[in-house]
């Protein structure tokens, strides 16, 4: 079983709860919830940990109606709005989550609540990671948050930050991030806490899925999973059902990966969305390795729709993809171009959902911090003239710097993204062209050389983007036509007509794209020549000078410009 079938299953079934107490406790309506604050915290917090958002949300308003109006500043306000959030990223997260977690980090940062903030941040790495598809700023709330672990002695929370990590490093296809969910056993088995044992054991199952040298040691990873699930009723069949799944298909066992399959669909009611959406990924996989295309395509439209209907958009590119493999088998070659060329434009368009939350999450930001200072130029006022004015002095000049470096921040980022965006234009130039290409195949009339030339273009994007055909340093248009079975002539002119570019510009434009998302992983820190030579380019200069006719800067600016971020 190789990476790219598993690559981004973990998401969907180990970072999504991550709570600190144990689930021990009776279900409670929101009459019998306790009165007083540490209750309140407390029951509000194992209510997120057995997954009972609706109670943990009932906690969070009743500790907002304790502290009181005139109590802006009472512990009981921060755990409201951390609650609150905290909720939501577990359930169809918007603006709204992000205000109660900003709100929960600046009111913890205010009262040296450090194990609220490390709460708070890991709340906004699950944002980052199920609502926007964001790995690299989940990967960066992760690590802010064991920096603010060392402040408190909290190795459970520790041991589950450790856990998200290691799965946002699976969503990335870093197999380094194993270590991380050995870290999490570890600390876990030794404090003994079931809840990061169990995530992170549901990690460690995951990595060692996608390796086939390893299959033992999932199996036995799944059997400790079947053991704390019988426990302590942690995940769900479905989440196991497509674990056993998994094992089965990397065995052979055929008949035991489709029974598997067919209990996790029988138990979505209690799974995840983003469970589900893996279970249709992976089941349709099987269907298509199996020769059943047809079925699997009707899987897989079943999945876009689940997609679409749930808003959590994390496997949609993986599903894409997968449905444009199996139209192509199924002798759907035209469907498969429009869906190759979905996943392009999907892909595409993160950059400016990028920007966009950008700018909204800094006027939030900016808008929270705000009302905080009102707040304490109120409590000012009953200090003395001569204190009252050196402390608006003081938070006046706070303000300012704050701004100033906000307004450079993101100036500083919008010019890395224009230069993003601007790369980007003529791709989705081209793809409009195939598109209108698709469109004009579907009219009356005659067209069969129509058809051949987009049936060739089919099967040579197919090349570049599931076989990444551009890596190959000696690659020509004589050696690809081959490839094809036709001639240079013929192949030339379909690039040409379909994209307008030469056969050379074209293949240097995707060995540009696979460059810049190898400079983007900052972790990795790759030596450019390194980057170079895996993305096809013979010479290192050749790269630079194409890297930067495509960006309109150089690979070392590229990097730098995102390291200043």
């Amino acid at each position: 079983m190789g990476i790219l079938p598993l690559l981004k299953i973990c998401l969907g079934v180990c970072v999504w709860i991550w709570a600190l107490w144990p689930a021990s406790v009776r279900a409670e309506e929101p009459s019998a919830l306790p009165s007083s604050y540490e209750d309140l915290r407390e029951a509000g917090i194992r209510f997120l940990n057995q997954g009972d958002l609706a109670l943990a949300r009932h906690c969070g308003e009743r500790l907002l109606q304790l502290a009181g109006p005139e109590e802006e500043r009472h512990p009981a306000v921060l755990y409201s709005h951390l609650l609150l959030g905290l909720a939501g990223t577990e359930s169809g997260a918007d603006s709204v989550c992000y205000v109660h977690l900003e709100t929960a980090r600046a009111l913890a940062g205010r009262q040296r609540d450090y194990e609220a903030l490390m709460m708070a941040l890991n709340g906004f790495g699950n944002y980052a990671l199920f609502h926007n598809n964001d790995v690299y700023t989940a990967l960066s709330y992760y690590f802010q948050a064991l920096e603010e672990g060392k402040r408190v002695d909290n190795r459970r929370l520790y041991a589950m930050v450790l856990s998200n990590i290691s799965g946002a490093y699976f969503m990335r296809g870093d197999f380094s991030g194993l270590r991380y969910a050995d870290e999490a056993i570890r600390i876990a088995q030794a404090e003994d806490e079931p809840v990061p044992l169990f995530h992170a054991t549901m990690n460690r199952a995951i990595f060692c899925l996608a390796a086939d040298s390893l299959l033992p040691q999932a199996a036995v990873a799944i059997d400790a999973l079947e053991q704390m699930h019988d426990a302590y009723g942690f995940g769900t069949e479905s989440d196991l059902s497509l674990l056993r799944a998994q094992l089965h298909a990397g065995r052979g066992e055929t008949a035991g990966a489709y029974g598997e399959f067919a209990r996790a669909m029988e138990n979505f009611p209690t799974a995840s969305a983003s469970t589900i959406t893996m279970v249709y990924i992976e089941y349709a996989r099987l269907l298509r390795t199996d020769h059943r295309a047809a079925s699997a395509i009707r899987v897989l439209e079943h999945g876009l729709e689940h997609i679409d209907s749930s808003g959590v958009l994390i496997h949609k590119a993986r599903l894409l993809k997968e449905l444009a493999l199996s139209y192509r088998e199924a002798g759907q070659t035209g469907k498969a171009l429009e869906c190759t060329l979905a996943y392009m434009e999907y892909q595409d368009r993160l950059f400016d959902e990028v920007r966009e939350r950008a700018t909204q999450e800094a006027r939030i930001r900016h808008d929270i911090f705000a009302r905080e200072q009102r707040i304490s130029e109120q409590q000012v006022e009953i200090l003395g003239n001569r204190y009252k004015i050196a402390v608006l002095t003081g938070l006046m000049l706070v303000l300012v710097v704050a701004l100033a470096l906000i307004y450079g921040f993101y100036r500083k980022k919008n010019r890395l993204y224009q230069a993003i965006v601007s790369q980007n234009r003529e791709y989705l130039q081209r793809e409009q062209l195939l598109l209108n290409q698709i469109e004009q195949m579907r009219k009356p009339g005659p067209s069969a050389p129509a058809d051949k030339l987009q049936d060739l273009m089919a099967r040579f994007t197919t090349l570049m983007m599931e076989e990444r055909a551009f890596t190959d340093s000696t690659l020509t248009v004589a050696s690809m036509a081959e490839r094809l079975d036709t001639n240079r002539t013929y192949l030339s002119k379909a690039i040409n007509e379909n994209t307008g570019k030469t056969f050379t510009q074209l293949v240097n434009e995707y060995r540009i794209r696979q460059a810049i998302s190898e400079i983007s992983d900052l972790a990795a820190d790759k030596p450019l020549k390194q980057i170079a030579a895996e993305v096809g380019f013979s010479s290192l200069s050749t790269f630079y000078a194409t890297f930067q006719a495509v960006t309109g800067m150089t690979p070392a600016r590229y990097r730098s410009q995102l390291k200043g971020l």
